[in-house]
């Protein structure tokens, strides 16, 4: 029979081990629980139709390719809060965050649909009187008509991604 500092040696080897064996398993529960199916984040969202409502306004926006625009699409729809932006967008606060690692641009035009990843903040252009931005925004995508009447609109705005065929909401 062993002394008591052999006893002592042992379970502490068998202590280390059973921690180490413990460990090991939850960091593979962690990995395999923490990682979303690939399946549910889209990989462009270019060509997909918004619907941006705002009092009796509707306006259709057309996305590009971004990451940020495929985001956007997963949160919808959303009610936001319109925010006058200088008297030449409109800005809406979101609830998360979108990917930030695209270019980035000053440039806009009426109609734009742009995010400012340090504010969280969309901006849709309804007037083009300055030469660019404040900020640089990561483009979304475009409405080919209708920004300019968000002039003297304020309140809150629904965005909604519409179905391919009848252009309309989608349940």
């Amino acid at each position: 029979m062993g002394t008591c500092s052999d006893i002592r040696r042992k379970k502490h080897v068998l202590l280390k081990r059973l921690f180490s064996i413990l460990t090991a398993a939850a960091l593979l529960v962690f990995t395999a629980c923490g990682s979303p199916p690939s399946a549910e984040t889209p990989e462009s969202a270019e060509g997909q139709q918004i619907r941006l409502t705002a009092g009796d306004i509707q306006i259709d926006i057309t996305l590009n390719g971004s990451q940020a625009a495929a985001a956007l699409v997963q949160m919808l729809p959303l009610e936001l809060t319109l925010i006058e932006r200088n008297y030449f967008a409109k800005g809406m606060l979101l609830p998360d965050p979108l990917p930030d690692t695209e270019q980035t641009t000053r440039a806009y035009a009426v109609g734009d649909l742009g995010y400012w990843a340090d504010g969280q903040n969309l901006a849709i252009f309804y007037d083009d009187i300055f030469a660019q931005t404040s900020v640089p925004i990561i483009p979304l995508g475009r409405a080919e008509n209708g920004a300019e009447q968000l002039s003297d609109i304020s309140g809150t705005a629904t965005l909604e991604l519409l179905s391919d065929a009848a252009q309309e909401p989608m349940d």
